[in-house]
């Protein structure tokens, strides 16, 4: 299993293009990373989560970390979390909720106070066997919704600690998008071996329905667009890897999509963030950079 994981981080990504007549879009690179694998826009701050220096999306190593950078990409902190007394292993999805920083670290899910960096949470999935904590949704400022990519899609109570699983019939839950008119998420998959899945509705109550219409791909990173539209990555292909995708969904999901072009070869795009001018930051781990591009194909 550890294998196939660690594949995970050295995906190739070369979008196809979205129209013949656009002009892509002008990248800027940020580096000075440690194998980024998500990144959170809140604010005029985004949060890069560090896999560590040591690539094992699975590994108890200690040696993750979370960076803080500005609107502009200027790197505030490198290492802002964790602050001192505690760790991450493996740090992916991040979520903020309730003025805390909560990231997802293989079987637990860790929060943190932003003010004094210390943490301030921890809960542990009631899980057995491997398990990865992959993203992290928020529905309130009580409750987070948690992908886990072997065992489905939970609830997580923060004041309690407490998990509620939802579904288990996800295969390969990965990127997670909560719709508070729903009361529903979209959950983009990877399948159960890592081969491809689809997208999916879940329902708060359990309610789980693959949207007909989903586009098929080996999916990690969902997010909204400023114009409603949802943008998903796909891998295409792991071992070996092969050239990856961007899809623009409608708003519920459906497909087939439309490919969005970010007019640069981006390895290992995984968890990106969405800010509200559309500019997309997308992680490119083995580079140990973040990417940003223009969320307009027209510019």
């Amino acid at each position: 299993m550890n294998r196939t994981l660690t594949l995970i981080a050295f995906l190739a990504a070369l979008p196809v293009s979205g129209g013949v007549a656009a002009a892509p879009p002008v990248p800027r690179t940020v580096t000075g990373f440690d194998n980024p694998e998500s990144v959170l826009v809140a604010g005029d701050h985004r949060f890069v989560s560090n896999i560590g220096a040591t690539l094992d999306p699975t590994g108890k190593d200690g040696d993750g970390t979370i960076s803080e950078l500005d609107a502009n990409g200027r790197v505030l902190d490198a290492r802002a979390f964790p602050g001192a007394g505690s760790h991450l292993d493996a740090p992916k999805g991040m979520a903020m909720a309730g003025g805390r920083l909560y990231v997802a670290d293989i079987d637990r899910v860790v929060g943190f106070d932003l003010a004094t960096r210390a943490q301030v949470f921890e809960a542990r999935l009631p899980t057995t066997g491997p398990t990865l904590a992959n993203d992290l949704a928020p529905v309130d400022e009580r409750h987070l919704l948690v992908s886990e990519t072997i065992g489905g899609v939970w609830e997580l109570d923060l004041a309690t600690g407490a998990f509620t699983q939802l579904t288990g019939a996800v295969p390969g839950a990965n990127g997670i998008l909560y719709d508070p008119s729903s009361r529903s998420a979209l959950v983009v998959g990877l399948g159960a071996h890592f081969e491809g899945g689809d997208i999916f509705h879940v329902g708060l109550d359990g309610s789980t329905e693959r949207v007909t219409t989903s586009p098929h791909g080996i999916f990690d990173g969902i997010a909204r667009l400023p114009d409603g539209s949802v943008l998903v990555s796909d891998w295409v292909a792991i071992d070996p890897p092969s050239p990856g995708r961007f899809l623009r969904l409608a708003p519920d999901g459906s497909g087939p999509g439309e490919a969005f072009d970010p007019g640069v070869a981006i390895t290992g795009p995984a968890d990106f963030g969405v800010d509200s001018t559309g500019a997309i930051w997308i992680p490119a781990s083995p580079e140990n950079a973040v990417v940003v591009v223009s969320g307009d194909p027209d510019q």
